[in-house]
Formats: structure tokens, sequence, C-alpha cells
């Protein structure tokens, strides 16, 4: 990779059965092809990406850890090691469709990886422990009844979303499961059809990007976007007050880019990317769910800097990708 610390976005090569990672950029440029192994099942799904790795699902519903600079694959355990007798239902009617999303960490040994799992149509979680041989599929909590759609590690937790916006903080322990459940936030008050988490640029924020309805006249007359298009809030999650999300007018020389079936990433818009600043740009997944539906190519926040600000997204992109990760958190 020329520019290791440049986002790229990550599509399946439907041809070759190989990966493609595209720069982000405002034109077309070189794309890095990862080749597949001869000897693997092809890939047919990117559910995850983080710290130089990518989580695939090939068409045996095989989960693997794949190092994009490289090629390198790693399979891991079974998802029907946990001995969950739903997870199995699941796989055998759902197949390699089951598999969600996925959010890694590095372990503290070198090699080593903690994965948490959303599946079963946002109904079913499964964690594994940085050196597990199986699988231990996670009990929803009580106040839990929404499906997850997203989940991050962000300051020593993973955090899932629901697509109604309940957050959910999940911080590794010594119980069975290996992690313990508090609520972050309920549902939201207003209609909210579906939400993405985020860290902010440099780490020390979360963010969650949410749907709330449907565009009015004033904002068609604004943006130019067609009536009955989806409407997009940024928030910042404030535990100083009370645990709330607290409203974004502004995200500053930021774009943020997100992922719908991976990961979303906030980028700096500085060195000549002023025109990106405060607008959100979606990666375009070949295989869609009803939440994953209606999402533009781009949205400009009401604060995006005024002129164009596209930004070439090759389709059947389901993640965003940073090669290069530093410093790196680690979870027990």
């Amino acid at each position: 990779l020329e520019q290791p610390s440049r986002p790229y976005s990550v599509r399946l090569d439907q041809w070759s059965n190989g990966i493609e990672l595209c720069p982000l950029r405002l034109t077309r440029e070189r794309i890095v092809r990862i080749p597949s192994d001869g000897g693997a099942a092809p890939v047919t799904r990117i559910i995850g990406s983080s710290h130089g790795w990518l989580v695939t699902v090939d068409e045996e519903c095989g989960l693997s850890l794949l190092e994009a600079v490289t090629g390198r694959a790693f399979p891991l355990p079974p998802i029907t090691s946990s001995g969950s007798k739903k997870v199995a239902r699941d796989l055998d009617q759902m197949g390699e469709s089951m598999f969600q999303k996925a959010e890694l960490v590095p372990g503290r040994r070198v090699g080593t990886f903690a994965v948490m799992l959303i599946h079963g149509g946002g109904n079913g979680l499964s964690f594994l422990r940085p050196g597990a041989k199986s699988w231990t599929a996670l009990r929803f909590p009580k106040w839990m009844q929404h499906k997850y759609v997203d989940v991050v590690y962000h300051k020593g937790a993973f955090y899932t979303a629901s697509r109604e916006a309940a957050v959910t903080a999940w911080a590794p322990d010594a119980s069975s499961s290996g992690l313990h459940a508090t609520r972050v936030t309920e549902p939201r008050p207003e209609k909210c059809t579906w939400a993405a988490l985020v860290e902010s640029l440099g780490g020390g924020d979360l963010l969650m990007v949410s749907s709330v309805g449907a565009m009015d006249d004033e904002d068609h007359a604004r943006h130019g976007y067609l009536r009955g298009s989806r409407r997009y809030e940024v928030s910042r999650y404030e535990e100083r007050e009370e645990g709330r999300w607290l409203p974004v007018e502004d995200l500053g020389e930021v774009a943020i880019l997100v992922g719908i079936g991976g990961r979303s990433l906030c980028v700096s818009t500085r060195g000549g990317r002023d025109a990106l600043r405060n607008h959100l740009y979606f990666a375009r997944p070949f295989v869609s769910f009803e939440y994953y539906d209606g999402h533009p190519r781009e949205y400009r926040l009401p604060t995006a800097t005024p002129g164009c600000g596209f930004v070439y997204v090759p389709g059947c992109s389901s993640s965003w990708f940073l090669p290069y990760v530093a410093p790196e958190s680690h979870c027990n």
C-alpha cells in the first residue's frame, strides 16, 4: 500500500473471488487487489475491519481473519462451537446471510484477538475471547428488546446499538461469558429507524449517526435531496450529562465514512479535502437487509462546506478500512 494511513473502501470482486481495497478519492485511482487463496472457500461477505485486519465469511459459512496487506487468512472457530441451539438453527435456516457485523480488538498476547459478532438478523450476539477455541453465545439483557445493528470497541468496552438507538456497553470481566453488560442509553424518544456507531478522530469520543425520519420541504430546498429521503443526525455520547447523546452540529475538519455491514470511520479533511468536511459518505454493500436499504451515497450536514464534496465509492463496498492504526488498544 502506497499510503498506509489512508482510508480505503473494501469490496468483493465477484469475478475473481478476491478482495479490492479502493482508496478514498475524488476520482478513480489505482485499486489494491488481494487475491483469494486457491485452496480456501470463496469469500462471500466482509463483516468487519479493524487494526489492519478484515473479518470475512465464506460460502461454507466459515469465519476468518484476513490480513489485508499480505492476504494471509486465519480461520476463526465455527460459530456453532458455542453449543447454542438457536445459533445452530439460525445457521441452518439463514446460511452465510446470518452474519451481520463483527468488531475485533487485539489481545495482550501477540496474534490473538477478541471478537464481538452480531448475527441472526440482529437477534444474536456472540463473543470470542482472545486465544479461545470456541465462541460464547451472549444472553440479551432484560432491558434490550430491539435488534442490534452495530458494534464498536471504544475505551475498553464493546458498544452495541439497536435500530432504535438503544446502546449497551459490554466490558470484559471474569464471568463465564467474558463480558458484563451495562445499559448506556435507552431508545431515543423521537422516531429513529437506523443507527451506526463510530469513534471520533483520535478515539476520544463515541459518536452516533442516526436516521431520524424523512426530509421536509426546507431540507429539499436547501440540499436538493428527493422529498421523502432520509434525514440524518450526528450525536456525541456525554457520560457526564447523565449519559445523554448531545447533538453535533459541526464535525470540524472531519467527514464520517459510514459502514453498511462493516466498520465506520472518522477521517480528517485537511490537506485539500476541505470540501468533504461535515459530510457523511455511505458504503454500498452488495448484500442488503431491511435496515440497510435507502441510504444515499453522500449526505451533507447543515454545516457542510458549500460546493462539491463528491467522493468516488465503488459498488459492492460494505466497509471502510484503515491499514495503519496506532496506538493500539487491547482486550484482556
